[in-house]
């Protein structure tokens, strides 16, 4: 699961709490696309936090943000491996070297939320390799295929439930799949831009323990503290073992979560697993990353901290 954000012209773009909370909820790299001088420019590979800040500050510099169209991308690993190249977004391209470009110039700029079946190798990313044998053709034949309505379907077709968005040299925005038009006028492709409790016993009577309560109650020992979480229903996953009628969660490592409305919050639920859809197990590498875990500790101290209590 990643996120884009996708800016039409004219719409302010998001806070930079906004782009932290995206950032530590899909932490494997980010991008960004803007049309300048009538092209498309992407930018992308920043694996830190700061260093997609910095580049944005460089681009406020340059452009006015707000008044052109674009489109940020952060990542999560599902599809390939956790490196620059394989960030999003991607130049319409049949060529790897190309499309393997940190920055470059294009006519379209393309970012994907999710997984392309049958795509994908231990080289090229799913959408790395949809692009360069699905769309570079269709636009050989149709060249603005994003405005052809059988060309549409053949992409959503494919697609299977993900999101996509096009960027063209016009400034013209094309998404694909179901997003979320906030009131900020930003389309965005899941709920990762929110920022979400879980109920956690991180530190407990003064000891780090790395753990999770089962605890519907926050006490003294036990606390609500932040976690990057995504929500199921935003995904081609199904939860196993969980009713239907409540709302489901899950980490980059699999645990899964239930939506407690009455503590505004998730809580563990490590009785239900979760599944891609017509699949046997979850296939998100379970690999922890060191930015997180700091996140995570930093946001557990803060809380602690507001607490009376000292942090380790």
């Amino acid at each position: 699961m990643c996120i884009i954000a996708a800016k039409p012209a004219g719409v302010a773009m998001p806070s930079p709490e906004q782009i932290e909370v995206m950032w530590h909820n899909n932490p494997d790299g980010g991008g960004i696309m803007y049309v300048k001088d009538g092209s498309v420019y992407i930018d992308k590979g920043y694996m830190c936090l700061a260093d997609y800040m910095q580049r944005l500050d460089e681009l406020r510099a340059q452009i006015d943000l707000d008044a052109a169209p674009v489109v940020l991308h952060f990542r999560i690993a599902s599809a390939g491996g956790v490196c620059a190249p394989n960030c999003h977004p991607f130049p319409l391209t049949s060529s790897e070297k190309i499309i393997r470009q940190l920055h470059c110039k294009t006519t379209v700029g393309i970012a994907h939320n999710g997984n392309i079946h049958g795509y994908g190798n231990s080289q090229l990313s799913d959408t790395m390799q949809y692009i360069m044998l699905q769309l570079a053709p269709m636009s050989k034949v149709v060249p603005q295929f994003w405005r052809n309505r059988y060309c549409l379907e053949m992409i959503i077709n494919a697609m299977r439930g993900s999101w996509l968005v096009l960027l063209a040299a016009d400034g013209s925005l094309t998404t694909l799949g179901d997003f979320f038009i906030e009131r900020d006028g930003i389309y965005y492709s899941n709920k990762t831009f929110q920022e979400k409790l879980c109920l956690s016993d991180i530190y407990q009577n003064g000891v780090h323990t790395d753990g999770l309560s089962l605890l519907c109650e926050p006490g003294p020992e036990r606390f609500f503290a932040r976690k990057p979480l995504v929500w199921a229903e935003d995904t081609a996953y199904q939860i196993r073992g969980g009713s239907a009628d409540a709302r489901w969660l899950f980490d980059r490592e699999g645990c899964v979560y239930r939506w407690d409305d009455a503590l505004d919050g998730a809580v563990p639920a490590p009785e239900c697993s979760i599944c891609p859809l017509g699949a046997a197990a979850f296939t998100y590498p379970p690999r922890r990353s060191r930015r997180h875990d700091r996140y995570l500790r930093i946001k557990h101290a803060c809380r602690r901290q507001k607490q009376g209590c000292s942090a380790i």
